[in-house]
């Protein structure tokens, strides 16, 4: 069973709630869970997890000052805790979509299953407090799960239905980060940032198939502007041709931005 703990500092509450309006970026939410949130509530690690939780296919983003916490650690070798996550979230929804918390917790078989970096870590936590949300809309729901250190995990009902609710906001106005790509596949990523949005364009349409009249039919451009502007392409990536630069930059196959 929960225990409660004294009165909240309410005070605390409201400045955690007017600094949580500032936040754009995850140093920005890294510091304000350090700064106004661990006060209030002590963890050591808040792994968010979201997305389709019947088929497994989830995002996360970790956020801790742990070594070998982080949200890249997570995905080299996330099947395990996707697995511990589904779980979580179905006790979530047994529960009645209510708030829990998991004292005494031990993930010595999580680790012993898949042993990583991360996971090594996640051995040293001995409780656990599970929020979700639920997104009707988008269908991807969401639990916040807080791991922690201590063996019971302590904090009032009130401070929880006060904090949630824009520790949810804040977090979904940053955007989540994605898996580092691989050393081949750099040297590619940097070319390809290097181009203008128009150039990016030109190269989307080179890659369809179409030819510098039609590219230029397209963008309300001439043939002899869109020549020029491949010119530069073939500069900024070091190639000679329009295949070899639809080869370098094949790993971008989406539509460009819009003009």
């Amino acid at each position: 069973m929960l225990t409660q703990q004294k009165q909240a500092p309410w005070e605390g509450v409201l400045h955690a709630i007017q600094h949580s309006y500032a936040i754009k970026r995850h140093a920005d939410f890294f510091s304000w869970l350090k700064q106004d949130i661990h006060p209030l509530m002590r963890h050591d690690i808040l792994l968010a997890t979201w997305g389709n939780f019947n088929t497994g296919e989830l995002g996360f983003d970790v956020t801790s000052s742990l070594p070998d916490v982080t949200t890249q650690r997570l995905l080299q070798d996330s099947a395990i805790v996707n697995y511990l996550m589904c779980n979580l979230y179905k006790r979530w929804l047994e529960n009645d979509e209510k708030w829990y918390v998991v004292n005494r917790f031990d993930a010595s078989g999580i680790h012993s299953q898949s042993p990583n970096p991360f996971t090594q870590q996640l051995i040293k936590m001995h409780s656990l407090l599970v929020y979700g949300v639920r997104d009707t809309r988008r269908q991807a729901d969401c639990i916040y799960v807080f791991f922690d250190r201590t063996r019971e995990f302590h904090v009032p009902d009130q401070l929880l239905g006060m904090i949630m609710p824009h520790l949810d906001a804040a977090i979904r106005r940053i955007e989540h980060l994605k898996p580092i790509v691989k050393d081949e596949d750099l040297l590619d990523t940097m070319a390809q940032g290097s181009l203008s949005d128009r150039e990016q364009e030109i190269l989307h349409w080179v890659r369809s198939g179409k030819t510098n009249l039609e590219i230029g039919m397209i963008l309300n451009i001439s043939a002899n502007t869109v020549k020029n502007h491949l010119k530069r392409i073939f500069q900024k990536l070091d190639v000679s041709c329009r295949a070899q630069a639809v080869a370098k930059t094949g790993v971008f196959s989406g539509m460009p931005k819009p003009s």
